[in-house]
């Protein structure tokens, strides 16, 4: 699995996510294109469906008759027919959305960079458009890659969140209050009840909690664990909060 660091716009196999949804628009998409343009064209419609190639690049499809059912076809086929054929069985706002798929499609097969916040994007516009054609295995095979992808997006917020310097600040001020309320509980106790062994045993116990309190605070992580889950950098299962790849490859 190829990965990407992710630095606030990318998560590890965004990549991946897309050309899974390509590849799925493409065989979830074909089914409703030849029912529907053979109830208008009859025997004619392959060659009604060629026409709409007339403006692409010549590599965009083999030589002969076949066409090559991908998700650059079937857009393309569906936005081209949409008055003629498509208008009848889908509305106005599967319409847009197989506009927006092809915007996508475009900048991925020209190799921009999609954040993965459009990728999100992606998994979810997709995944409405097959629903609506009736493809729904496709369609929950998306969705459940767009929970996938919005569970690692909500663990690297959280974890922004807890490594930030207001949050780490926030931690030491924590600390400090429990250091002072350790000495300030100490020091009534023994001005209450001198230095007797008993009022020694309970300040020294009294101090022992809090200092653990603020060790705790200070220096062990508060954010949740979510047990075995991907890690947002390599893509890799890990099992708590600390990626074992990662630290392998930084040490390395």
């Amino acid at each position: 699995m190829r990965s990407r660091r992710f630095k606030g716009e990318f998560v590890a196999g965004d990549n991946e996510r897309i050309k899974l949804t390509l590849d799925l628009l493409g065989s979830g998409l074909f089914p409703i294109i030849e029912q529907e343009m053979k109830a208008v064209y009859q025997d004619d419609w392959i060659d009604r469906a060629k026409e709409s190639f007339r403006n692409s690049p010549i590599t965009s499809q083999p030589s002969g008759d076949a066409i090559r059912w991908d998700a650059h076809s079937t857009l393309l086929i569906l936005w081209d027919h949409w008055n003629s054929v498509f208008r009848n069985r889908l509305t106005p706002l599967e319409r847009s959305y197989v506009g927006e798929l092809r915007e996508y499609r475009n900048r991925w097969a020209h190799q921009s960079q999609i954040k993965t916040q459009d990728t999100l994007r992606i998994l979810d516009t997709a995944s409405r458009l097959l629903s609506a054609v009736g493809a729904t295995d496709e369609a929950k095979q998306l969705k459940s890659e767009r929970d996938k992808l919005l569970g690692q997006i909500l663990q690297q917020q959280g974890k922004n969140i807890y490594d930030s310097s207001d949050h780490q600040r926030d931690r030491v001020r924590d600390a400090i209050i429990f250091l002072i309320c350790a000495l300030a509980t100490i020091f009534v106790i023994i001005n209450s009840y001198g230095t007797e062994a008993p009022a020694i045993f309970f300040a020294g116990f009294v101090g022992v909690v809090f200092a653990f309190l603020a060790y705790q605070r200070w220096v062990t992580p508060d954010r949740p664990t979510h047990g075995a889950h991907e890690c947002t950098n390599c893509g890799k299962v890990i099992y708590g909060e600390s990626c074992p790849y990662c630290n392998e490859n930084n040490l390395a």
